[in-house]
């Protein structure tokens, strides 16, 4: 009997994560009062049959050439590079945790 193929879901080394998932929502970018761009969004990236999310955040300059570059909309698959911070709370959300991303690509 073959077993199901599982998805291999994020990858978690220390505090560094790897994961690929599904844009759930249009990205945006705010600018911080000290004038940091701040690019937020969520990953749907569970196996089949999980409702996996994550929200995932890149600061700085290079959040603006992320979302240029790549053209992320909703829908598209992405590969997130980054590390897991914990919320604290009010930023608390339905997630107790987000991705701080080093690097985002599309994965399609």
């Amino acid at each position: 009997m073959r077993r199901p193929r599982k998805s291999p879901g994020p990858k978690v080394t220390g505090n560094r994560i790897e994961l690929e998932g599904r844009l759930l929502d249009q990205p945006e970018v705010r600018i911080t009062p000290a004038g940091t761009p701040v690019l937020r969004f969520t990953v749907e990236c569970g196996a089949p049959g999980e409702e996996l999310r994550l929200g995932i955040v890149m600061a700085g300059e290079s959040a603006i050439a992320t979302k240029a570059k790549l053209l992320l909309e909703p829908g598209r698959q992405v590969k997130v590079i980054g590390r897991m911070r914990a919320l604290k709370g009010s930023l608390k959300t339905s997630s107790a945790f987000e991705v701080v991303a080093e690097s985002i690509e599309r994965s399609e």
